[in-house]
């Protein structure tokens, strides 16, 4: 598999030397940083590209157009979403991309992104998870035993505390995100507009129930 990376901060090497693991993977690294690009250069068998992920001329040098996957993790959420419309433009069909903030969450998800890491989300979950005893569950079993742990855009709720939204019995609402907040869900919790909720469903089913209240029109 071909997969360009664009940041060579820690989460971007770290990637790298994974992929590298498989001699079948075909890797680019791209960074700004002359002198990570030099590090990287000499510990991976990949190709370095010096320059600017957002440059089309430079996505074009590293191949893009036959690559299978494209994962956008600079530090910059806006260089982010930028290398991944440029990625959806070139046809990629594996686009990851790295957002701090919730604020461009849709619009990666609008230009069809794959899937979006978010450190502070995964941070809440992990810290949710304490809080209500999940820590004891190995969470890569419970997900292949059917629960599901995903964040979701609120704002077909907004105005509505949690309580008066109705939500399926099967999915505990655990963690509200809002702009930079984190905050432990309760019933009297006020859903606000641009809030994104972190759930845990039971299974599949409880899932799509629970879309289809918070993303009516998909």
């Amino acid at each position: 598999m071909k997969v360009i990376i664009v940041g060579a901060g820690d989460i971007g090497v770290e990637l790298a030397k994974i992929l590298a693991r498989r001699e079948a993977n075909q890797i680019v690294v791209i960074d700004e940083d002359v002198e990570r690009c030099e590090a990287v250069s000499a510990e991976l068998d990949a190709l370095v590209l010096h320059g600017d992920g957002t440059h089309p001329e430079l996505l074009s040098k590293a191949g893009i157009e036959d690559t299978e996957a494209l994962v956008a993790v600079t530090g910059s959420d806006a260089l982010n979403t930028v290398i991944a419309m440029l990625g959806h433009r070139a046809g990629v069909s594996k686009i990851i991309v790295k957002l701090n903030q919730v604020g461009l969450r849709a619009a990666c998800q609008e230009i069809g992104v794959t899937d979006i890491i978010a450190p502070k989300i995964a941070s809440a979950g992990r810290i949710v998870s304490v809080l209500y005893g999940l820590h004891r569950l190995d969470f890569s079993l419970a997900t292949r035993g059917g629960l599901r742990v995903v964040d979701l855009p609120a704002t077909a709720v907004a105005g509505r505390t949690i309580a008066e939204c109705a939500f399926p019995e099967d999915v505990l609402v655990m963690v509200v995100l809002r702009r930079g907040d984190t905050l432990l869900a309760h019933g009297s919790t006020p859903i606000k507009e641009g809030d994104t909720l972190l759930v845990l469903a039971e299974d599949d089913d409880a899932l799509t129930r629970m879309r289809e209240l918070l993303e009516p029109d998909k």
